[in-house]
Order: C-alpha cells, then sequence, then structure tokens
C-alpha cells in the first residue's frame, strides 16, 4: 500500500468511527473541498472550519445517519487516490444511497484537496434540499 493509499484509509477508517480528532490531523489547514452538483451542499469549502461545519451539516440534516457503508477500492497515481465508495443517509421517509468517487490529493503526507462524484447527483441535491428543512 503506497504512503498516500494509507493516510487516505486513514481518514475513511477515522470517518466511520467518527472519530474527527484524526481526521482533522489528516487533512491540511487549507485544505479544499469540492462538492458536486446544485443543491444547498453543493460548492467549495476552504479551509478545515469550512469543511467541517459542512460535513456537520450532513450529519444535522441526516440526524445522524450519514455513513460511507462501502469502500470498494482505493488506488493511487503520484498526489492522487481515488476511492470507490458507497454512501447511504436517511431523514424520516428520505432515502439515500449511492456509488461515488471521491479523488483525494495528498500533499506532505496531508489530504489537501478533495473532489466528490456520485452516481446520480440530482437524486442527492433532491435528498439534502429536502433533509435541510426539518
Amino acid at each position: 500500500m503506497s504512503k498516500n493509499v494509507a493516510i487516505v484509509q486513514s481518514y475513511f477508517d477515522a470517518v466511520s468511527k467518527g472519530d474527527f480528532d484524526t481526521v482533522g490531523s489528516l487533512f491540511a489547514d487549507d485544505v479544499i473541498w469540492y462538492q458536486p452538483g446544485d443543491g444547498i451542499q453543493s460548492g467549495t469549502y476552504n479551509g478545515k472550519e469550512a469543511v467541517f461545519a459542512h460535513l456537520g451539516n450532513f450529519m444535522k440534516w441526516s440526524n445522524g445517519t450519514f455513513v460511507i457503508d462501502e469502500i470498494e477500492y482505493l488506488s493511487s497515481n503520484a498526489d492522487l487516490v481515488s476511492a470507490a465508495i458507497h454512501f447511504k443517509a436517511e431523514k424520516g421517509d428520505l432515502k439515500l444511497a449511492m456509488k461515488g468517487m471521491d479523488l483525494l490529493r495528498v500533499e506532505d503526507s496531508k489530504i489537501k484537496e478533495v473532489w466528490l462524484f456520485s452516481e446520480r447527483i440530482a437524486d442527492e441535491d433532491a435528498f439534502w434540499n429536502a433533509a435541510s428543512k426539518d
């Protein structure tokens, strides 16, 4: 396993345990997070504080049910690591479950940039837009 893949694996392990101290230690202070789509969650988030607020909204809007429940594989190419994942969340009658691809750039042993790609971004947008209203 490459060093960068090990860093990204540690990130996903920490997220799955809710260990956000470790997540924070793996992010560069000036991390940039690119969230796809045209929904309430979409946009570019700059710095740890903004990224953590963004991730916190996923938990708040889903009543704590948002999870990455499968990492199909991790693969690296120099400083980039791709992660084929499956994620899900629910809130009341609303349900979200789909595949995604996360692309993370590692610089100086820290996650510097994160790009997310969703299997059905319009469905994801609809879920978060509706879930955020309650």
